[in-house]
């Protein structure tokens, strides 16, 4: 699941109230928009800020142009300053030493720590436990564009999980 921290200038209350009108639904504390098994959810942190700027958490699962759409559609509009990006995945029946393993021997990721933080490039890459998280974070008093930031985290998470794709599968079901 993709994970976005962001700056807006909106209180939640009139996000709220703006959201309504393209159907998201209150959940406790946030606001989530579902369609076809897909979760796009925006939750606002608990102390915020006193300022004119208020932070918010992005969740959802999907492909990234469908995240970057519906977060244009609900917080694009605000000037929302994005700060970071993350995605966490856990591939069944691979353990931490399996992924410490792997990414020890490709060439192109960095050790950062042994106990499980790598870095490719500007993504860092953490192992807790059995899950990875993807992330990039912007430099102090810089915002990223989001679009690249998620298209690089899609780029290394297809890298480290490819999803299997059998192009004749989908034959052998219509036939039988």
């Amino acid at each position: 699941m993709f994970k976005i921290t962001c700056f807006a200038p909106v209180d939640p209350s009139k996000l709220e109230k703006a959201l309504r009108g393209i159907h998201f639904k209150v959940v406790k504390n946030s606001f989530e928009w579902q369609m076809d098994g897909t979760t796009f959810r925006i939750e606002p942190f608990q102390n915020q800020p006193r300022d004119s700027m208020k932070a918010y958490r992005v969740y959802f699962d999907g492909d990234i142009d469908g995240g970057s759409y519906l977060f244009d559609l609900s917080l694009g509009c605000t000037g929302a300053i994005v700060t970071g990006v993350e995605y966490s995945f856990k591939q069944p029946g691979k353990k931490h030493m399996d992924w410490m393993k792997d990414l020890r021997q490709k060439v192109s990721y960095q050790m950062v720590d042994a106990r499980g933080l790598f870095k490719k490039q500007d993504i860092g890459i953490v192992l807790v436990d059995d899950t990875i998280t993807l992330q990039i974070h912007s430099r102090k008093n810089q915002k990223l564009i989001m679009v690249d930031a998620l298209k690089k985290i899609d780029f290394i998470r297809e890298e480290l999980n490819p999803v299997k794709f059998d192009l004749f599968s989908f034959q052998e079901e219509e036939i039988a």
